[in-house]
């Protein structure tokens, strides 16, 4: 079952509160044994007597015994009954435990397939990605520090780690380090919908993203860019690519795809592909556009576009109570073993629309044109352009490069290059999926039924929720109550008999010593000590009764003599 908080919290103080309530019981009960005992008329001995006021607390109980070397049931009982309250307070303490339980249940998740071609390629979508695309992706880029350590975007989507930086082996699966040197093949995630608005949820999402290595960064020292339409543009070199799809970025930088020759080459899982080429080119300082700054080496980088796929393990739970806010965590990550992708080689480059046999003409320059002309007024204003500014301080791409700050990306290393550049594609051609799905309003039936229909993920998740079971100990709830009904009874028969006792109680009080007393035939020693006392006399009866039965007004007091207490004497006189 599971427990009421408030009932847990009173069950946990249960073993400070059971030997208080004991103690104040039995206590109070073991003296009103004896007030009563001495007024009967057998009397009480006075090892009776020192036995119960002796015996008010657990240690005066053990000890009182052994100074009167008392063996008799009044002892034993009373040692037993002390006994009780340690016992009982374990017992409260042990009788439950609350054991932490976490029930599970299988739940249906949808993602979506990150392997599919880009919405906005020519035409109306060129103009329609300038803002759809253009305005997430810029929110991306100047949340760029912001994101460097987060496996989730500023939308609550799932980032992929960039595998290739840790990973140990082709298949298996690999521990993410959990540290801040984690790099993420994208800016912007991938979204997970359905996700439970409560306890954690553990899946594993499947998703690709585009890889590029860039072995060649080095410097051209000619007077323009490449033009790669004209005659002398290079050969892509890769048997399959025989020309280019270029777009450049104002005066400062262009960016060119290879081509294949025949346009029939699409995405086959019969076959394979040589690597797709990619060359970025860029002034390495100076605005080249300017005819008054003169002309500059030329950065230049050769790349080869491959796509990686990759399995994360993710656990989500809400953050902080809210049912709107995730927060995920990636444990483990590996190269997806599903045999039903296409070889590396093939990039979304090569996708082909449901019905066409190729890619329409120039398709893919509306890719290119996104990264290039994201900021058309950078460059006019006298500074550079984010994009090149964000493979040289990825943190501070928008707005700090001006005049003399102007760098060249091959400072960078050719692996930080194609890393950086990776994520800038990624990141629109996640959002060229379909941008609102990226970025919070998810229509599935529009993503489904669209002109480049995605074929949304389904996901099996497990949900698990944290549950504090009460498991009780049949031993332990046995003692507690067998003590509980033992105090409880002794606390009647305390009671009952503090009721039915008439005379004042008087024992354990220096003011017993002032009544008038008749004490007769008792021999001892006035060096003895109180323990002396009551070990030498423990077998004299003592009463507390009428001493002056015949008189018009009585004296209660105690006697060693029967004979002075008359049955019944103290009931219904006047004492003085």
């Amino acid at each position: 079952m599971s427990p009421n908080l408030a009932d847990v919290r009173l069950l946990i103080k249960a073993p400070t509160i059971f030997p208080v309530l004991f103690a104040a019981i039995a206590g109070s009960s073991i003296k009103s044994i004896a007030s009563w005992r001495i007024q009967t008329t057998g009397g009480a001995t006075i090892g009776l007597i020192e036995q119960c006021l002796g015996s008010q607390t657990i240690t005066g109980a053990i000890l009182t015994q052994i100074r009167l070397r008392a063996v008799n049931c009044m002892a034993i009982l009373t040692v037993l009954l002390w006994c009780l309250s340690p016992l009982g307070g374990q017992a409260s303490l042990r009788v439950i435990s609350i054991i932490p339980s976490y029930p599970s249940n299988q739940v249906e998740l949808t993602s979506l397939n990150t392997f599919t071609q880009y919405q906005y390629g020519y035409g109306q979508g060129l103009s329609e990605a300038k803002t759809s695309i253009a305005n997430p992706l810029i929110a991306a880029l100047s949340a760029a520090s912001l994101l460097a350590n987060r496996n989730q975007d500023l939308w609550g989507n799932i980032r992929f780690p960039l595998i290739e930086n840790f990973e140990k082996d082709s298949t298996g699966w690999m521990d993410v380090p959990q540290n801040d040197n984690l790099t993420y093949a994208s800016l912007v995630g991938v979204p997970v919908i359905d996700l439970p608005n409560s306890g954690n949820t553990s899946f594993t999402l499947p998703g690709s993203y585009l890889s590029i290595s860039c072995p060649i960064l080095d410097t051209l020292h000619q007077m323009n860019l490449t033009n790669f339409t004209g005659p002398d543009a290079p050969s892509p070199g890769n048997d399959d690519d025989c020309s280019w799809t270029s777009s450049q970025g104002g005066y400062q930088f262009q960016l060119a795809i290879s081509e294949p020759c025949s346009k029939s080459l699409d995405a086959s899982m019969e076959r394979t592909r040589n690597a797709r080429k990619l060359i970025w080119e860029s002034w390495d300082r100076g605005y080249a556009g300017d005819p008054k700054v003169g002309r500059s080496p030329i950065t230049r980088a050769v790349c080869d576009l491959t796509t990686t796929y990759v399995d994360a393990n993710m656990t989500c739970e809400p953050l902080d109570g809210s049912q709107s806010t995730k927060a995920c965590n990636l444990s483990s990550a590996r190269r997806s073993v599903n045999e039903s992708h296409f070889h590396q080689n093939w990039t979304i480059f090569d996708l082909k629309f449901p019905g066409d046999s190729a890619l329409p003409i120039g398709y893919n320059k509306g890719i290119l044109y996104m990264l290039t002309s994201i900021f058309p007024h950078a460059e006019q204003h006298g500074g550079l352009e984010p994009v090149i500014g964000y493979f040289i301080h990825p943190y501070h791409a928008i707005g700090d490069f001006f005049g003399d700050n102007l760098m060249s990306p091959e400072t960078t290393s050719p692996k930080v290059f194609g890393t950086r550049l990776s994520q800038l594609f990624n990141s629109v051609l996640y959002l060229g999926i379909s941008p609102s799905a990226f970025t919070g309003s998810i229509n599935m039936t529009k993503i489904e039924k669209g002109p480049i229909k995605n074929t949304p993920v389904k996901l099996t998740a497990k949900n698990t929720h944290l549950q504090h079971v009460v498991k009780y100990n049949r031993f332990w709830l046995a003692i507690l109550i067998l003590s509980s009904v033992i105090i409880f009874c002794f606390a009647l028969v305390g009671a009952y008999l503090h009721i039915i006792t008439i005379a004042p109680d008087l024992l354990g009080s220096i003011s017993i010593a002032l009544l008038q007393n008749k004490i007769e035939g008792i021999v001892g020693s006035s060096t003895w000590s109180s323990e002396e006392w009551s070990k030498n006399q423990q077998d004299t009866k003592l009463w507390l009764g009428d001493i002056q039965p015949d008189a018009d007004v009585g004296c209660l007091a105690l006697t060693t003599t029967a004979q002075d207490v008359a049955p019944g004497s103290i009931k219904g006189r006047l004492y003085h």
